[in-house]
């Protein structure tokens, strides 16, 4: 998604290192984490609720056009 490599991996640690610290480093990846798995949860309920949302209208769009054809009949 975002393509990083491995060593801009190795670059943001290290900066994040400097910057927080070792000791609430591990703190901080666990909230990143966390946060991270919450947002790809939260997408692919999105993702399936627009699916649904686009069947349903297709089903709709069926649903009209066999009235039309029954009433033509």
């Amino acid at each position: 998604m975002f393509d990083v490599s491995f060593s801009e991996l190795v670059v943001i640690f290290f900066v994040a290192l400097m910057v927080i610290g070792p000791e609430k480093l591990p703190k901080v990846a666990k909230v990143l984490g966390k946060l991270t798995g919450k947002a790809q949860n939260y997408i692919s309920k999105l993702k399936e609720e627009i699916e649904r949302e686009e069947k349903f209208k297709e089903l709709q769009k069926i649903q009209r056009e066999i009235k039309k054809k029954s009433i033509k009949s």
